[in-house]
């Protein structure tokens, strides 16, 4: 009999202590859903709605654009070493170029176009041991020229020979007012061997 009672005692704390362990896991579940449901609260609230979506993608729109504008540039390299009839320099590489549209070159070709009226900021350099004579076309008339008589916005270190050889170039910054599709060529008389560049960039 009293084997039975301790048995019995037995069986009921179990059954007591396995209720009272269910209650506690389906507490502490409960607390994580809330928890869970909460962030996920947060979160959806956090969204960018979608109104302020659109736009923040028009006023990126807009800026990119912009962007976009300023960065139409050109750059022509002269590497042969020798010119074409009348000193005319061929432009052997395309090493630039941010809009297929803007510009039109054919590889070793003396002339460039740029296809849109407007005003370009224009920059050139020879690299050689005197200061040569270069000038440049606008559909084929002259228009800007610089060389040892004339004032130009271009330095050069003079006096200097470094062992490199001419790590230092003659060079021109200046601004045209171009018409549609004008057509640009670059005569160059100087002492060689001569590598050159040519840059475009509309403003």
């Amino acid at each position: 009999v009293l084997v039975r009672d301790l048995e019995a005692k037995y069986q009921t704390l179990k059954s007591s202590s396995d209720q009272h362990e269910a209650r506690l896991w389906a507490r502490c579940t409960i607390q994580q859903v809330s928890e869970l449901e909460a962030t996920m609260a947060d979160q959806i609230h956090a969204k960018a709605s979608v109104s302020s979506l659109s736009e923040f993608v028009s006023e990126q729109s807009i800026l990119n654009q912009a962007v976009m504008n300023e960065l139409v540039v050109g750059r022509w390299i002269w590497n042969s070493h020798r010119t074409k009839a009348g000193g005319t320099v061929p432009w052997n590489v395309q090493t630039v170029s941010t809009r297929d549209d803007a510009f039109q070159w054919k590889k070793d070709s003396v002339k460039i176009t740029a296809v849109q009226a407007g005003l370009y900021e224009i920059c050139w350099g020879f690299f050689t041991k005197s200061r040569p004579s270069v000038q440049l076309l606008l559909n084929g008339q002259p228009c800007l020229a610089s060389s040892a008589n004339l004032h130009t916005h271009g330095t050069r270190a003079s006096g200097v020979n470094h062992p490199a050889g001419n790590v230092t170039g003659h060079t021109v910054v200046d601004f045209l007012a171009l018409p549609a599709r004008a057509k640009l060529s670059v005569t160059f008389s100087g002492e060689g061997p001569t590598e050159g560049f040519l840059s475009l960039r509309k403003l």
